[in-house]
């Protein structure tokens, strides 16, 4: 929904907006005033709090404050203030986008805290390296590391910190799509944060249990949840979550089109953050929210206003280019409203070229990422090969001086001899043996993890890039269609074919995507794809479907992702030509299992009581020919027969 900014930023910037608002300057000051006539302890801590505040405010005093406050520890010799320092240190350079400096001092005050034994201060900092890793994209990664944080504190601590382990791991799970597991976590940090009566905090899990039901389309849960959000953010005056929340239940109703809904809240969170000083950089997402909300209520004068407010805010953060796209988008479609042609063109082309620079950026940073995996991999191989070299040689020289040494002892321990080389010798190869089936197996999957990694990263870039780019030609079309609505029908008609082929090949992407994320696909998945796909097609016409599912097919074993994918293609296809080309009132579609002479097989059949055709002299197209394909990569064959005035019916066993 909104464009996610850098981990650091959103979670700590948070922090800091709940701890300081309009006073925190004179906060500041009276905490400084206070370390210097505290003890060493104390005020290297009021060093550490203040830092914190100056990284997401003034990050050249908080540079300065913590180079001097790690220098003031070592000094004194205050070790535990110290690894607290130099953690923070590592956040400073986090936020500000230097990660490499990042990982050095977050490893650096781990070693510290660690030779110490400050179980505290590690599981901080092994949290912190988690969202390090999240920020790079690792996500693997950062649920170890967060894992690893979780299990140190049940050991160490009371388990009311849980609550912040949990609710990182379900934003990871978030991240990657998995939202059944991100909602379990989720719910996790709810039960600890409510259990501990940690009322700050259970605004923030109501908020992530509210977009997780977004994203799986349960809208009524997600603005339920989003309104007790809201109502115990304002009980504890937190009006950094209290905006967050609102800010979420607006893009439910906007993606529900209730635009009248999200409008008041859109505004009263603008104007909260802006009065405030609360996270003001995702102020550019509510404004264009908002421009979106009234070219759809048809108040554009008030669009306008919003635009020249956006065009200010760009000034200001000229960095936040993800939500300028969506900016420019919209306020192009606002001036095509205005019949504003030249307006609406020329963001139109600022929203074009800025989604260019980022998509190059991405590309380029993919392509840099690609490269050092590649020299990695090629160094591992040369030291595995040099490896390889070395034991060749080592048995060699073993089987030599066993040789050497048989010969020189045959005369008399002949007997004995035989007898040790042969137990030797047999030890030996099993112990080989055993070796080689321990690589192959430990081959076997880490190339079975390469290829899940590698799908996972492929269906993503497809999710994100090309899907994104797809949705993108979908609204500009849109935009076009109103700049030239002087223009002749056969133009408009044009660019609305383009739109309906577009918005089809987002479905088929999907498909894919759904396929691509699964080693295997099981029964029950493959029925939900086909029911779904069923009820979109009876919505969409005046045909009744029916679906028959065996229900024995549950208990048989999972189909490969590339059968599931092929089931479900010749299905679609076959229920899209009786849709396109049979005038049929009904289509049944049966799903089951069949006893062929060759045995127990499966069954799917497609019916229609359409107007039939003469198969003889049918012209197969693409569609049939490619569900007759389909069939043969399943190791199967598809009956297709036809009678004029009766119907059609696709019978293919498999």
């Amino acid at each position: 929904m909104n464009v996610k900014p850098t981990v650091f930023f959103v979670i700590f910037m948070l922090m800091a907006s709940s701890m300081f608002s309009q006073s925190a300057k004179k906060k500041i000051d009276s905490l400084m005033q206070v370390a210097e006539t505290s003890n060493d302890s104390v005020r290297l801590r009021i060093y550490n709090r203040v830092s914190f505040y100056y990284i997401f405010n003034e990050p050249d005093k908080a540079k300065d404050l913590l180079i001097k406050g790690i220098d003031q520890a070592r000094a004194k010799q205050v070790p535990f203030s110290e690894a607290e320092l130099v953690n923070t240190y590592g956040i400073y350079y986090d936020v500000t986008g230097n990660s490499d400096s990042a990982k050095y001092y977050f490893e650096k005050a781990l070693d510290l805290s660690e030779t110490h034994n400050f179980k505290v201060i590690s599981i901080m900092i092994i949290n912190n390296l988690g969202m390090f890793h999240w920020n790079k994209g690792n996500y693997q990664e950062a649920l170890d590391y967060f894992f690893q944080a979780l299990e140190m504190n049940k050991k160490n601590s009371t388990d009311s910190a849980d609550g912040t382990y949990f609710n990182n791991i379900g934003l990871i799970y978030q991240e990657m799509g998995q939202y059944d597991k991100a909602l379990i976590y989720h719910e996790k940090a709810l039960e600890v944060r409510q259990r501990h009566q940690q009322k700050n905090e259970i605004p923030t899990s109501l908020s992530n249990i509210a977009v997780v039901l977004g994203e799986q389309g349960n809208y009524e849960a997600s603005e339920n949840t989003f309104l007790r959000a809201i109502t115990l953010a304002q009980e504890e005056n937190e009006l950094g979550k209290y905006y967050d929340a609102l800010s979420g239940l607006s893009d439910i109703y906007i993606e529900q089109d209730q635009f009248r809904k999200a409008i008041p809240l859109l505004e009263e969170l603008l104007k909260g953050r802006n009065e405030n000083n609360i996270d003001r950089r995702s102020n550019l997402i509510a404004i264009s929210h908002l421009i979106k909300a009234y070219n759809n209520t048809g108040n554009l004068s008030a669009a306008l206003k919003y635009i020249a407010m956006g065009n200010s805010f760009i000034e200001e953060f000229p960095d936040v280019k993800n939500a300028t796209v969506l900016f420019y988008q919209h306020a192009s479609e606002t001036y095509f409203r205005s019949n504003d042609a030249k307006k609406g063109a020329e963001y139109l082309d600022r929203a074009i070229a800025t989604k260019e620079a980022i998509f190059s950026e991405d590309n380029a940073n993919a392509i840099a990422s690609l490269e050092t995996k590649y020299n990695i991999l090629a160094n591992e191989r040369a030291l595995a090969e040099t490896r390889a070299d070395l034991a060749e040689k080592e048995l060699e020289v073993e089987q030599k001086n066993t040789l050497i040494y048989g010969t020189l002892g045959l005369a008399i321990f002949l007997g004995i001899f035989v007898i040790l080389v042969y137990r030797h010798q047999k030890l030996k190869n099993s112990q080989l043996q055993k070796e080689a089936e321990l690589k192959t197996a430990l081959a076997k999957i880490e190339t079975q993890n390469q290829l899940q990694e590698q799908r996972l990263r492929i269906s993503r870039d497809l999710h994100d890039n090309i899907g994104s780019q797809l949705t993108f030609i979908i609204s500009s079309i849109d935009n076009l269609k109103f700049g030239l609505s002087g223009e002749g029908n056969k133009v408009t008609e044009k660019l609305s074919n383009i739109s309906k082929f577009t918005s089809q090949t987002i479905y088929e992407l999907r498909d894919t995507i759904w396929a691509m994320n699964k080693t295997h696909i099981s029964v029950d998945d493959l029925q939900a794809r086909i029911s779904n796909y069923i009820e979109k097609a009876r919505v969409s016409s005046e045909v009744d479907f029916q679906f028959e599912f065996d229900n024995n097919l549950l208990n048989d074993s999972e189909f490969s992702s590339v059968q599931g994918m092929n089931i479900y293609r010749v299905i679609q296809e076959a229920v899209n030509n009786a849709l396109k080309y049979s005038e049929a009132s009904v289509v049944h579609v049966r799903f089951a299992k069949a006893e062929t002479a060759m045995g127990e097989k499966t069954e799917v059949v497609i019916a229609d009581n359409g107007k039939g055709f003469d198969i003889d002299n049918a012209d197969f197209g693409n569609g049939l020919n490619n569900i007759k394909k389909r069939a043969k990569d399943l190791g199967g064959e598809v009956a297709i027969t036809s009678t004029k005035d009766i119907g059609t019916e696709v019978r293919m066993i498999f």
